[in-house]
């Protein structure tokens, strides 16, 4: 008969320091929250104000080269196009 209410006590009692422990865990997990919101948050800043810069940055750096590729195989896709034009109007004769 002791054994059982022995039993039932010592389950209890674990429940009981479970939730001790759960309750800790998570008063943890909230001061660790709170104490690296700024680092979040410095991190966020960053992100919004140095994304449209390096943006921009490479829109200078990569613009020109598209500019002066673009130009460069201007004449070699008009000489291309020229040169499949005839050789479709030589098989058609």
């Amino acid at each position: 008969m002791f054994g059982i209410a022995a039993l039932f006590l010592l389950f209890a009692v674990a429940g009981g320091l479970f939730l001790a422990l759960a309750l800790v865990a998570g008063l943890v997990k909230l001061v660790f929250r709170v104490a690296l919101l700024p680092v979040f948050l410095v991190g966020a800043v960053l992100k919004i104000v140095l994304l449209p810069l390096l943006l921009l940055v490479a829109l200078l750096v990569v613009g020109p080269v598209l500019l002066v590729g673009g130009v460069l195989i201007l004449p070699v896709l008009i000489l291309g196009g020229l040169v499949w034009a005839g050789a479709h109007v030589l098989a058609a004769v």
